[in-house]
């Protein structure tokens, strides 16, 4: 078989037309990576602002404390006891928490994320060892004899790995990415092959057409959502403390979401192929910002608040709650499901609107 070059630099220069004509795929070849490269340079950058830290101080470790209390990326809050610490890591309102006495100090931890207790253990470790060090140089011999013990203590996770933190998270998102991508092809199916259309001058209204595709999606985002699930759970060994039920509705509210964000994003796309190129746009900034591989504490400040208009932030917070901490569904309905709940009809309007629009 011989290769012609000139009717190879044909096919070329067609292949650049088509892309010179459709200017939505030049933004992203341009614009998306480096949105994309911004966004995961500011979250891999090591930093972490907005821990949640409580303090019981019981008297002693002044270093310690000092030193504590020098660190801008915690919170501090001052509590009276170990059981309001215990009782305020138990509600996700800490991250953790040390406790101060003469001679002893114990360090608290929610182990659901490991990269926030190892920054606060970490820095318990600096703070004591430069109390130790002040000793020692006060008074070499007693310094040295009498060594500060840190007793830790995991109120949830003490045998948690990395997967066991990030697999509930995982779960959300690939059911999310399946039923976004499918929602949004499905719709373009329907307008390319003209059904849309039959469906508009039927009797169906336009938010029973929406509600019939949310519906009919959902018992295979049910399937989805029941095999995912099992996958993490006995095939990674991630637990689940909490119901397999709840967990389920969690993802189906979840899920019925992207159905709605995919039929209405479906709208400003002409062919399957652009409904791909909205995945750089919508899936890839909910991994980098909603604290799936790394906690939201580690997100830039300036970057966070986009954090929580995200429904994967929300879902991944109530599902670590549900598989980790064995959360019920009074515990995640404020604020993860609410959220999750206003996302879905924000998005079932605009979706419901642009309908009228595109087709009425």
């Amino acid at each position: 078989m011989s290769l012609s070059f000139g009717r190879t630099g044909v096919v070329a220069l067609r292949v650049i037309r088509q892309l010179k004509r459709d200017r939505r795929t030049i933004g992203l070849i341009v614009f998306a990576p480096i949105v994309l490269m911004i966004l995961f340079g500011y979250a891999l950058s090591g930093d972490m602002s907005g821990v949640a830290l409580g303090l019981v101080d019981g008297g002693g470790h002044a270093a310690l404390r000092a030193h504590l209390e020098s660190i801008k990326d915690f919170n501090i809050l001052y509590l009276g006891s170990e059981s309001d610490a215990e009782k305020l890591i138990s509600e996700g309102r800490l991250d953790g928490a040390v406790l101060l006495s003469p001679g002893l100090v114990q360090v608290l931890l929610d182990a659901s994320s490991l990269q926030i207790s190892g920054a606060i253990a970490g820095a318990v470790q600096v703070g004591t060892s430069r109390e130790q060090a002040s000793l020692v140089a006060a008074s070499p011999r007693e310094g040295t004899e009498k060594e500060i013990p840190i007793i830790t203590r995991y109120i949830f996770g003490y045998d948690l790995e990395m997967m066991d933190t990030v697999g509930p998270a995982i779960l959300g998102l690939v059911v999310f990415f399946f039923t976004f991508i499918n929602a949004a092809i499905a719709f373009i199916r329907e307008r390319s092959q003209g059904t849309l259309e039959k469906f508009m001058v039927s009797p169906l209204s336009r938010v029973e057409m929406i509600s019939g595709y949310v519906l009919g999606f959902s018992l295979f985002t049910l399937l989805q959502s029941a095999t995912t699930l099992f996958v993490v759970t006995f095939g990674f060994g991630v637990p689940l403390r909490g119901s397999a039920l709840t967990a389920l509705a969690v993802v189906l509210l979840l899920g019925a979401g992207a159905l709605v964000l995919g039929s209405f994003f479906s709208n400003f796309a002409r062919s399957e192929f652009q409904v791909v190129q909205f995945i750089p746009l919508i899936i890839t900034p909910q991994i980098v910002l909603c604290g799936i591989w790394w906690p939201l504490q580690s997100v830039p400040e300036f970057i966070r608040p986009f954090s929580y208009i995200l429904p994967l932030t929300y879902a991944a917070h109530a599902l670590r709650a549900v598989m980790l901490k064995g959360a019920g569904i009074g515990d995640i309905l404020y604020p993860d499901l609410l959220a999750l709940g206003i996302f879905f009809l924000i998005f079932f309007a605009a979706a419901t609107l642009m309908l009228r629009r595109e087709v009425g």
